[in-house]
């Protein structure tokens, strides 16, 4: 009974992300709650039990489904499942909550909407009907966050406390945006082994992750050396970082723009060969990594405030790249980008690592 992500749709159908894996934390669950979480727990004096979870979420249906309808990455957080897990077949129920988002990487606050999560906490309510005397729906539309597109994991946690209720739940929700990608499918897999909250599983999760993360590391540290010295006027070697000089000369691409097209596109290269534009729009690994990088130049560009990615800034970004900038400025922004991306796999690998400690874990 963990928080769910999805997007309500009109009331007509939820569209749910895929939770890939739950842990909830048995022994001192407190001790897992970051400082800014605890401190909002102590304003209220009637918690009396806290519950902490850690859940892993695949996006990639629910970005897929949001591109096809051409709507905002903004998704709703339910608790439903939580709030209502006595709740039999064909009953409806309702409850008042406050909610709070905060440790946030990749997921921003709506605070100027009706129904959007700020970073204290907000009060909203949460209820299920019967439709049609079968179908039990969940709503309203409310308790809402927005996810950063280009992001490829992204996470924060989340602190829910019903009305005249001694209990809460802190639950620390982390999203893989895209699995098509070979190597972002191999990271969600290791994710998924922790089915199972057993020693013996979280040790082959933990295994598993940080196998896939290195993978992904390495891959994308070759595609930046190869990009960054392409754009440096660095000579490739066989390895294409400039490395090695005893090895063979580079055979591929040497023009700064056609090495970059050309990494990209080696990235799609591991995306099986099913895969329809059609059927999955939101767009693949490359593609992110395309973005944020227009992105780090616009807002280099640009004056005044903004918000992050935003579209605006990734346009002008864009014009910057292809025209309006030198090779040394692309070489930067192709840097910072793939840093942050590989920072944020570590960050995962690690904060897992850190969180399931063997002692005190259950499903």
């Amino acid at each position: 009974c963990v928080p769910q992500i999805g997007h309500y749709n009109n009331g007509q159908d939820y569209k749910l992300a895929r939770v890939l894996s739950a842990v909830r934390f048995n022994r001192e669950p407190h001790e897992k709650i970051p400082p800014e979480g605890f401190d909002l727990i102590m304003r209220r004096d009637g918690v009396m039990d806290v519950e902490v979870v850690l859940a892993l979420y695949d996006m990639q249906d629910l970005r897929d489904w949001l591109y096809k309808k051409q709507l905002p990455y903004s998704v709703n957080l339910l608790f439903h499942p939580w709030l209502f897990d006595q709740l039999p077949y064909r009953k409806e129920a309702e409850a008042d909550v406050e909610v709070a988002i905060f440790g946030s990487s990749g997921v921003f606050p709506l605070a100027e909407e009706e129904g959007g999560l700020i970073k204290g906490f907000r009060k909203f309510r949460q209820s299920v009907w019967v439709k049609d005397k079968v179908y039990m729906c969940m709503g309203p539309d409310a308790v809402r966050c927005r996810i950063d597109r280009h992001r490829l994991v992204c996470s924060f946690w989340s602190l829910c406390v019903p009305a005249g209720q001694e209990r809460a739940i802190a639950t620390k929700h982390v999203l893989l945006n895209e699995n098509e990608t070979h190597m972002c499918r191999e990271v969600a897999a290791a994710c998924a082994v922790l089915s199972d909250a057993s020693i013996s599983n979280i040790l082959h999760h933990l295994q598993k992750l940080l196998q896939s993360v290195q993978n992904a590391t390495h891959r994308l540290s070759r595609l930046m050396g190869r990009c960054e010295g392409a754009f440096d006027g660095i000579c490739l070697d066989a390895r294409g970082d400039g490395t090695n000089w005893n090895a063979a000369p580079y055979k591929g691409a040497t023009e700064p723009m056609e090495v970059w097209e050309e990494q990209l596109s080696l990235l799609d290269r591991t995306v099986e060969k099913g895969h329809s534009p059609e059927t999955r729009p939101a767009p693949l690994l490359s593609e992110m990594l395309r973005r944020r990088v227009y992105e780090d130049l616009g807002r280099r560009r640009r004056k005044g405030k903004f918000p992050p990615d935003d579209e605006e800034t990734i346009n002008v970004g864009q014009r910057t790249f292809l025209a309006g900038c030198s090779d040394a400025e692309r070489a930067q922004a192709v840097h910072r980008v793939l840093i942050e991306c590989i920072q944020d796999l570590e960050r995962l690998s690690e904060s897992n690592a850190e969180l399931l400690s063997v002692e005190g874990v259950t499903v």
